[in-house]
C-alpha cells in the first residue's frame, strides 16, 4: 500500500533525477566556437596571443593605428612589458612579428566613423573616451555621418581636433 507520503517522495526523486539527468546531457554536449572578439584585427598566427597578453591592460584594437617598423614595435613590446605586461619570449616573439606583418610602418588606415567602436576612436583618432562615447552615441541616435561638419555636430567635440584628423577619417 502507497501512502501520500511515499507518492510525494517518490515524484520529489522522480524529478530530482529527471533534473540531474538533463543537467548532465547539457554539460556533455560539444561547445561551440567562441566568437571572434576582435574581428578588426587580421587572423593570423599571434593573433589570439597579441588578444590575451596586450588585452590585459589595453584594448588591443589599439595597434590598428599605429603602424610601425620592426625596431617600432620591439621598442612597444619592451615599453609593455616594462609596464608589466607579462609573456615568454616566445609570445613576445609571436606578437612582434604579427604587428611587424599586420601593422607596418605607413599603414595606418582611415578610422571609418560610421563603425568604429569607441575604443577604435580612442586609439585611432586620439579621441578621449567621453568623446568617443559621445560619438558613438550621438550616431546610434542621428544615424551615420556623412561628412566631417556632420561629425563636428557632436557635442563636446573638438572642432579643430577634427581638422587636424580629418586625414584619418572615413565615412
Amino acid at each position: 500500500m502507497t501512502t501520500p507520503a511515499m507518492k510525494l517522495t517518490m515524484a520529489w526523486a522522480l524529478c530530482f533525477c529527471a533534473f540531474s539527468y538533463a543537467q548532465q546531457a547539457t554539460q556533455q554536449q560539444p561547445s561551440q566556437a567562441p566568437a571572434d572578439k576582435n574581428p578588426e584585427l587580421p587572423a593570423g598566427p599571434g593573433k589570439s596571443t597579441l588578444v590575451r597578453v596586450c588585452s590585459s591592460c589595453h584594448s588591443p584594437d589599439n595597434v590598428i593605428a599605429n603602424g610601425q617598423d620592426r625596431a617600432g614595435w620591439e621598442a612597444t613590446i619592451t615599453k609593455m612589458a616594462g609596464f608589466g605586461a607579462s609573456g615568454t619570449d616566445e609570445e613576445y616573439t609571436e606578437i612582434l612579428e604579427y604587428l611587424v606583418k599586420n601593422f607596418p610602418a605607413g599603414s595606418s588606415t582611415p578610422v571609418n566613423v560610421n563603425k568604429a567602436t569607441s575604443a577604435q576612436l580612442v586609439s585611432g583618432l586620439g579621441f578621449t573616451s567621453a568623446e568617443a562615447d559621445a560619438t558613438v552615441k550621438y550616431r546610434e541616435k542621428n544615424g551615420d555621418f556623412k561628412t566631417i561638419d556632420d561629425l563636428k555636430k557632436v557635442p563636446d567635440l573638438d572642432a579643430k581636433k577634427l581638422d587636424a584628423k580629418k586625414a584619418k577619417l572615413a565615412f
